[in-house]
């Protein structure tokens, strides 16, 4: 046995100084024969700031999130794994509660596992937090509903503490008309006009949960709740916010857009840099837990 590895109860237990091995598995450097390929399920809640990845889903020749946690659990386990995230995010987009699960057959020690990941992941990315799970939980199709913030900078000068996390937009927004129009969103709608055109979305109906937003020393959040998102959709409902709130048009404007089906009539596309993935919720049998920081009032609509 290494002074780097344990293997006790076919736990693995990674050491806190550990960034690679190829014993890692076991004293042998093996998998052990009792156990099944497979055998065990572990769910990731997982942070980013999005301007360091080419997007969260894995693309030949580019950095991705994916690939990012794929090498990394490849480099501390000595195994291939595949991880499957709650959604995608595009480039650019940030996320505090990404969800993800993968699959490996032997059973980890979660502190030192935990300790050991985050040591060899870039600094633009964290686990923050890794638990066993049943083998019916699967982070997409589990959930029940996802959660979106976009961040407006509305203050006249730019800031560096908000720079790569928000839309700096300099001309005062009319927060109230902004705040009547998400109202003509929540339910369930089909948002073919806030997606993008062409996107492989057939079924474009989604259950909007809620709908905010607040604003506080002239920073806005606009926070969408849903039990699904087209390609872009949040992106365009910012957008086409964003002219409401410059009182090109008005709150009815976001009716009209969601009626008449029209991508052509919708706001642009926001930038990027504004959105963050917040969160994504499960039936409590799945016993995933996440930090939701006081959030339950916007959350209840969609328990």
């Amino acid at each position: 046995m290494t002074k780097n590895t344990l293997h006790d109860n076919k736990k693995l237990i990674c050491h806190p100084e550990l960034v690679s091995g190829s014993d890692i598995l076991s004293h042998t450097g093996q998998i052990p024969n009792q156990v099944r390929q497979d055998d065990f399920r572990y769910s990731l809640i997982v942070e980013y700031v999005g301007w360091g990845f080419f997007g969260s889903q894995r693309q030949p020749n580019v950095k991705t999130v994916q690939s990012e946690l794929e090498d990394s659990l490849k480099k501390l386990l000595q195994y291939d794994v595949k991880v499957i995230f709650s959604g995608r995010t595009d480039k650019g987009v940030h996320a505090k509660n990404q969800v993800a699960h993968f699959n490996v057959p032997f059973e980890l020690n979660l502190n030192r596992f935990l300790y050991s990941l985050n040591s060899i992941l870039s600094e633009n990315i964290s686990v923050k937090n890794v638990q066993k799970v049943d083998r019916t939980f699967h982070s997409q199709l589990s959930a029940k509903y996802r959660w979106y913030r976009y961040t407006i900078n509305n203050q006249p000068q730019r800031s560096v503490w908000l720079d790569k996390t928000s839309c700096h937009i300099y001309e005062k927004l009319n927060v109230e008309s902004m705040r009547k129009a998400l109202n003509y969103l929540e339910g369930k709608h089909d948002f073919t006009g806030f997606k993008k055109v062409n996107s492989p979305n057939p079924v474009t109906e989604c259950v909007m949960y809620n709908a905010q937003i607040s604003e506080k020393a002239g920073v806005i959040n606009i926070d969408l709740i849903a039990n699904r998102f087209l390609y872009n959709m949040v992106r365009i409902i910012a957008g086409t916010l964003i002219e409401i709130g410059k009182e090109i048009y008005p709150p009815e404007h976001m009716l009209k857009v969601l009626e008449a089906k029209d991508r052509t009539i919708a706001g642009p596309t926001a930038e990027a840099c504004g959105l963050t993935f917040m969160m994504v919720g499960y039936d409590e049998k799945h016993n995933v837990n996440m930090e939701i920081n006081n959030n339950e009032n916007l959350l209840s609509k969609a328990s």
